[in-house]
């Protein structure tokens, strides 16, 4: 036997080795069909002695059906709710003579006074109202024209009717609170002459609040009005508000990239109080009886995802799979792949991958080597002189496994490293 022959059984004995080895690891590869059911990977099936399943921490959960959702965290602004908002507002001018709700932020009922004023040409109106009234009858083209310049000016028709039941006209007239609520702003004080068109109160419902969000560009598509959002004071952690999705506003901020969101909630007690941050919660997304495993249990190769389907203790299927929406509680939902009821594997997944992987190699390397020992060309008695003098002096090996060695250069089985030249 020559030299080149004897390297060549060595190469093929170091080969055997390495399986060896990795047999002693406590894994065997075994070729299977039912690695091609529901995934479509073709790895095979991955034998692990139980003992060193336990040493690897190799974890499994089931595959059930249930609900996920996404949640888009944000921060929101306590705003008044705009249609609970009514504005007091006097279309003639005059002096301000008494006011009953003298305080912000006092609470106030719909038909409340608020204060009374005089105004000379309002009294003018009136007297011109009623002599028309008394002269030409209530029906007259002359008392309509004078009742509806009173009533323009924004006058309850009651008033005309107590100037007529009383003879008399009101020398000041009382101002009443257009709607329930609370006075947000006031911007008058006895004695105060008031011009037409001054906003004298501004009065808000606050049993209803608005909170006006911002969502960054990539959330936007997610968001739709109704959805379900929850909401939190930053001094009352523990305690959540429940509300919807109002109105998208249609512009988005150039500058700082998000959508304003407009949210509803209901305001019981009156904890929330307008000019308050809160951090809001959007439930963007949901959906139910899907099916669904943990995030973690999935490996992301590229393009595809792979999980470790357990077939029984010590025996696991690596798995292709196609996912959809992933929720905020780790959990993903798996649209093909897998069944209702399979086991998969949450932890340890990578060190089966990585010796799924490691025994594929070496398996494709045996098998181009035996393929090229059965094929391999025929050299001539003069070439192959040539090439035992050329190899005869030095041999090629792994710098990290020396036990891995062949006649001519190439890479490791083992770690993938070029082989380096070593003389005899």
């Amino acid at each position: 036997m020559n030299q080149s022959q004897k390297l060549s059984k060595l190469a093929i004995v170091v080969l055997g080795a390495t399986l060896a080895v990795i047999a002693g690891f406590g894994s065997q590869q075994i070729p299977s069909a039912a690695a091609q059911q529901g995934g479509g990977s073709s790895a095979g099936i991955i034998k692990i002695d139980p003992v060193m399943v336990q040493n690897m921490g190799v974890r499994v959960v089931e595959v059930k059906r249930g609900s996920i959702s996404r949640k888009i965290r944000t921060i929101g602004e306590v705003e008044v709710a705009e249609d609970q908002l009514s504005v007091v507002n006097l279309r003639f001018s005059g002096w301000i003579e008494k006011i009953y709700a003298d305080q912000t932020g006092q609470e106030v009922k719909k038909g409340q006074a608020l204060f009374s004023i005089y105004s000379p040409e309002l009294v003018s109106a009136q007297k011109e109202y009623l002599l028309a009234y008394n002269t030409s009858g209530k029906n007259s083209d002359l008392s309509q024209a004078a009742a509806d310049r009173i009533l323009l000016w924004g006058i309850p028709r009651s008033v005309l009717n107590r100037i007529v039941a009383e003879q008399n006209v009101n020398r000041a007239l009382l101002i009443r609170a257009p709607r329930a609520g609370y006075i947000l702003h006031k911007n008058v004080v006895a004695g105060a002459r008031i011009k037409a068109g001054s906003d004298l109160y501004r009065i808000g419902n606050l049993k209803k609040i608005w909170v006006n969000a911002e969502v960054y560009e990539f959330d936007a598509p997610w968001i739709r009005v109704g959805q379900k959002t929850t909401m939190e004071l930053s001094f009352q952690r523990g305690r959540s508000f429940q509300g919807a999705v109002n109105y998208i506003y249609p512009t988005l901020n150039k500058k700082s990239r998000t959508l304003k969101v407009r949210l509803e909630f209901a305001n019981p007690g009156l904890g929330l109080k307008p000019g308050m941050f809160t951090t809001v919660r959007i439930e963007a997304q949901r959906k139910d009886n899907v099916l669904a495993i943990p995030t973690e249990a999935i490996l992301h190769s590229g393009e595809r995802q792979l999980v470790f389907v357990s077939k029984q203790i010590g025996r696991y299927e690596p798995r292709e799979i196609v996912t959809g929406l992933t929720g905020d509680e780790q959990t993903s939902e798996v649209l093909s792949g897998l069944q209702e009821g399979e086991i998969v594997v949450t932890s340890g997944q990578f060190l089966l991958d990585s010796e799924s992987q490691l025994q594929e190699a070496v398996q494709k390397l045996l098998a181009a080597r035996l393929q090229a020992k059965r094929t391999g060309p025929q050299t001539s008695a003069t070439e192959h002189s040539h090439e035992e003098d050329s190899h005869a002096s030095s041999y090629w090996t792994c710098g990290m496994h020396p036990n891995i060695v062949q006649e001519g250069p190439g890479s490791c089985p083992i770690c993938g490293m070029d082989l380096v030249e070593k003389k005899k």
